[in-house]
């Protein structure tokens, strides 16, 4: 029987420090609120930083911006060209620092190695959260409650319905990723042996559009003598590596997530320690192979793993709406549209390593902005059956919106969920995981507490209409306009809309 040590009060207890929960306690202090953080872990910032995930990935603005804007400042964040604001890169032990400061500097207090076990109800209302700390269990009491722990945890708790994978997937979730971080690797050098290696197949007459990387073949001999379990890199990209700010190009420090586990069930914590035990093999041997197979990774090292494991979706709420793939592939825009996500499909393929990724649905008929064919995909990318109706893709000229309504869960009237754990279709669920949206929904959330506390009503009974406009009037979130920068430059971009190698769409 649990006995309570101590009671905490506040006017909104927010559960879970990744870039949804940051961004929630940063607009909460900043509107006055008596804000607490709790996270079961000793930094914030999720997958992002704990899991060197390094990339500021979807549209930067709003806390996002502020964040970025710090971080460039403080000479840790890194564009790939001076006006270009797509996948910023940032040093991800820094930049815990930076979201601590941002939280507290305006009155907000963080808890630490804190993990919400239980909830007390009365009714449909959460009355307090009960946490398991270090020396005992402690009580936190509030009138309103934000759940932004990525599995839906509290929510869970409280008895709100959930789903977990996808249904055209028999319900497996996403391949999970163990993020890296390296230091040692001369990039040129790879890359000059690499261009060799593609010309000199192309002379024995292999087909330009067939040649793989240099490390991908290299990684087939490996194998071929036992020192490596399978394939890391892609057949057609290689490794997947973040240059991290602050480093030269010719001994490069990088993240990398490449360490793949498939057939995944990611509330089932003996499958999570076999997923993780599964890439800590990879890992270890991984550093080996480089070492000794591959040009210019001769003195590459491993400096760290990630200390949370690469999940990317879990349990999903069942809320007041729930995003849909075809609102994603389809551009559709919301009354009470509260944030945005103008990338591609980000499924994860649940069991293909040679797929990688899903970048399409299947819908009836061609609709809204989608990007449409004939459906030609094949049955490893559908090995449960190919849905019906034709393929789509996001159009990389639009974006969609994400309505505050996905933030309400069925049956509990003051709780709002932020972050991956939004109510949304399983393939939608990239728009929620990735930074910019993660952030934008915490900083939605915390604006609708602020003004269901000044109203003396729920978050439920708020109109998500007057959100967004508090969104763009007070918290300068230009939700009207067409985004700037990296996503106007694709808009106004004359080509062809084509369906690239990668599932996805380029403008060719």
């Amino acid at each position: 029987m649990q006995t309570i040590i101590k009671h905490l009060y506040c006017d909104v207890a927010i559960i879970g420090g990744g870039a949804g929960g940051c961004s929630a306690a940063i607009t909460a202090a900043k509107r006055g609120l008596q804000t607490i953080l709790f996270d079961k872990g000793v930094s914030l910032g999720g997958l992002a930083t704990n899991g060197y995930v390094p990339q500021i990935a979807g549209m930067i603005e709003g806390n996002c911006k502020e964040f970025s804007e710090r971080l460039e400042k403080s000479g840790y964040l890194m564009r790939k060209s001076a006006d270009d604001d797509h996948n910023p890169t940032f040093d991800p032990e820094f930049s815990k620092f930076i979201l601590e400061q941002m939280v507290m500097e305006h009155g907000g207090r963080i808890i630490y190695d804190a993990t919400c076990m239980d909830v007390e109800l009365e009714g449909e209302m959460i009355k307090a959260a009960v946490f398991y700390t270090k020396g005992g269990w402690m009580a936190v009491h509030a009138p309103y409650f934000i759940d932004a722990t990525g599995d839906a945890d509290v929510a869970y708790l409280a008895g709100v319905p959930y789903q977990v994978g996808g249904a055209d997937f028999a319900g497996l979730n996403m391949s999970t990723t163990m993020g890296t971080r390296w230091a040692g690797y001369n990039a040129p050098a790879y890359e000059l042996a690499d261009e060799r290696w593609k010309e000199e197949q192309i002379k024995n007459g292999v087909d330009p559009k067939k040649v793989k990387p240099l490390i991908f073949s290299l990684e087939e001999k490996a194998i071929e003598a036992g020192e490596l379990s399978r394939h890391v890199a892609n057949p057609w990209k290689g490794i997947f590596q973040v240059q991290l700010p602050n480093t030269t190009r010719e001994d490069m420090e990088f993240c990398t997530f490449s360490f793949h586990s498939y057939y995944t069930h990611n509330t089932d914590v003996e499958d999570i320690s076999r997923q993780i035990l599964e890439q800590h093999t990879l890992i270890s041997q991984y550093e080996q192979f480089l070492r000794t197979y591959v040009p210019g990774f001769e003195q590459v090292h491993l400096i760290g793993q990630g200390s949370l494991p690469g999940v990317r979706d879990s349990r999903r709420i069942f809320g007041e709406y729930m995003l849909k793939a075809s609102d994603v592939a389809c551009g559709t825009k919301f009354e009470d549209g509260i944030a945005r996500f103008p990338e591609m499909f980000d499924t994860h393929h649940p069991t293909n390593p040679e797929a990688v990724f899903q970048r399409h649905i299947h819908i009836p008929a061609p609709s809204g902005s989608a990007v449409c064919r004939e459906a030609c995909c094949s049955a490893a990318m559908h090995p449960f059956g190919r849905p019906a109706g034709v393929e789509a893709r996001s159009n990389p000229r639009d974006y969609c919106e994400i309505p505050y309504r996905s933030l309400i869960p069925k049956g509990i009237d003051n709780l709002l969920v932020v972050g991956r754990c939004c109510s949304s279709e399983f393939h939608a669920n990239g728009a929620m995981r990735i930074i910019g949206p993660a952030m934008g929904t915490g900083q939605a959330a915390a604006v609708a507490v602020h003004t269901a506390k000044i109203s003396g009503v729920n978050p439920r009974d708020i109109d998500g209409k007057l959100i967004r406009r508090k969104l763009i009037e007070e918290e300068g979130v230009d939700l009207d306009h067409f985004p700037g920068g990296w996503w106007e430059k694709l808009r106004d971009k004359e080509g062809e809309l084509v369906v690239n190698s990668g599932d996805a769409v380029s403008i060719i």
